[in-house]
């Protein structure tokens, strides 16, 4: 999840979409989508620790905290002297450099990613980070140097885009869908994904029917190995 940026219009490529469910299921799409080892996921805040990297970019552009709202989700609560719009754009801008290509794996997600792929899972992202050429090339590179090649495919929407139509097509999948912001898990939700929503202080009051909420991958590792025991 990007934070505090607004949505821009976005319509799914179809071919890219059908280009994704070859790479997961195959030609046989409707019997190999329940039992194919595929788990989609978010990056920010998920994967890689955005949060982190903005605020280190931020401070070293001069801005600072608002005393106590270190962890704010809006940057014009987050920070001093920043206006509202003024975040969106800072957030495109982070998204956009070279600084978002260098962003650190969130908690343990590195052991949870290498766990699950042992046990044959792969995965696919679905991330509202941006979809500038540049900066799509600058994620994959940055997730591939933590995860190596455990990615099946990749869906970039523009900066703080909803999901609801990149998860349309794997609607009644029963994949497991992995999110930190809760409109999005709950997109997966209602469309038939087995959801868990990662705890963050954002969206620690919320807590959406039919999503798991969980602190860590060895959480995650828990329940997609033992989904007996989980939603």
């Amino acid at each position: 999840m990007s934070k505090g940026s607004s949505p821009r219009p976005f319509s799914v490529d179809q071919t890219t979409f059908e280009s994704n469910w070859d790479l997961a299921f195959g030609k046989n799409k409707k019997t190999n989508m329940e039992t194919t080892k595929l788990i989609l996921t978010d990056v920010d805040g998920v994967l890689l620790d955005w949060a982190g990297g903005f605020d280190a970019w931020m401070l070293n552009k001069g801005f600072r905290h608002v005393p106590g709202n270190e962890h704010a989700y809006l940057m014009n609560e987050r920070f001093i002297d920043v206006e509202y719009d003024q975040g969106k754009q800072l957030i495109r801008e982070f998204n956009e450099s070279e600084a978002v290509g260098n962003l650190v794996p969130f908690r343990d997600a590195v052991a949870g990613i290498h766990e699950l792929a042992r046990a044959g899972y792969k995965f696919g992202v679905i991330s509202s980070h941006s979809d500038v050429p540049r900066a799509c090339a600058q994620r994959e590179q940055n997730l591939r140097k933590h995860f190596t090649d455990v990615f099946k495919f990749f869906v970039h929407l523009p900066t703080g885009a909803d999901k609801d139509d990149a998860l349309e097509p794997y609607r009644g999948s029963n994949l497991w869908w992995i999110e930190d912001k809760t409109e999005n898990a709950v997109a997966g939700a209602v469309r038939g994904l087995r959801t868990i929503l990662m705890d963050h202080e954002h969206n620690n009051q919320d807590r959406p029917e039919g999503i798991t909420r969980v602190h860590t991958w060895q959480d995650i590792v828990a329940i997609v190995l033992n989904p007996n025991k989980s939603i």
